[in-house]
């Protein structure tokens, strides 16, 4: 099913990861050229295998835990080449190292085709997934930048000036992409949630699933994120720690919930 595009995607994002592990660990700017290119190129290999995925299936990419973390690391690629555009730096570089983790777990997972339920095949339940996908990679980025943005201000603060913050972008950069990650993230999120959830009860009527109530959680955090970045109350630092412990929700939710429960939602 297209296996080996993904085998070859995983093997660039692989050469990029060591590229920008060195690059970072040199504090120089040498392979970020080199980064670039093989990202660039796991990209393209990695749409094309999604893209044979879903002819092959008729059905999102996102039904197992193979498919829902490979789109998941694709969504942070795609939104990692969006903002390496908007403020160059070293984007990438940051994030190829997360893509490439991400990739990596999808590969021990099994890439059989998952069966889904006669039901469950609809457009509409396809677009809940993918936007929900799409929305928690947009937040898993926003929790990587938070983390960059703190590291940043502690070298500032303590007048460490040199190591990691040499390669850092500034910390209104930080800033703003953290704001542009949840602003964007938001509400695909909860599109994704309205759409699931009348699909889901016309489906199974009002049945408590643990997925379910997990998600209103997590959405209910970030709608306090959203609400105070956007009313200009909580900027920067606060802002940053509030953002990674919504993302620490949103990883038990994506692994916790379809491990160690008998969701509904939970992928084969």
């Amino acid at each position: 099913m297209g296996t080996i595009f993904f085998e070859l995607a995983l093997t660039l994002y692989f050469a990029g990861f060591l590229l920008s592990m060195a690059g970072i660990f040199r504090k120089k700017d040498d392979f970020d050229k080199s980064v670039l290119v093989v990202s660039f190129s796991g990209f393209a290999l990695h749409t094309l295998y999604l893209i044979i995925r879903y002819i092959k299936s008729s059905q999102a990419p996102v039904f197992s835990m193979h498919e829902a973390t490979s789109f998941f690391t694709w969504s942070i690629m795609i939104t990692s080449i969006w903002l390496w555009f908007s403020y160059k730096g070293k984007i990438l570089n940051f994030s190829v190292i997360i893509i490439f983790l991400f990739m990596f777990i999808s590969a021990f997972f099994s890439r059989n085709i998952p069966l889904i339920k006669p039901e469950l095949k609809s457009i509409w339940i396809d677009m809940h997934a993918l936007m929900a996908v799409f929305g928690i990679a947009l937040f898993s980025l926003a929790f990587v930048f938070s983390i960059l943005y703190l590291i940043h201000e502690k070298a500032i603060k303590n007048k460490k000036f040199g190591g990691i913050g040499n390669i850092l972008p500034s910390l209104e950069v930080l800033d703003k992409i953290n704001y542009r990650l949840i602003f964007w993230g938001f509400p695909i999120y909860t599109i994704a949630l309205l759409v699931g959830l009348v699909k889901y009860l016309n489906i199974l009527g009002f049945l408590f699933d643990p997925k379910e109530i997990w998600s209103f959680l997590t959405w209910v955090v970030y709608l306090s994120i959203f609400y105070l970045r956007i009313k200009g109350d909580w900027r920067k630092k606060k802002a940053a720690y509030l953002t990674i412990f919504a993302f620490l929700l949103v990883i038990f939710g994506f692994f916790g919930i379809n491990l160690l429960t008998e969701s509904f939602h939970k992928p084969l």
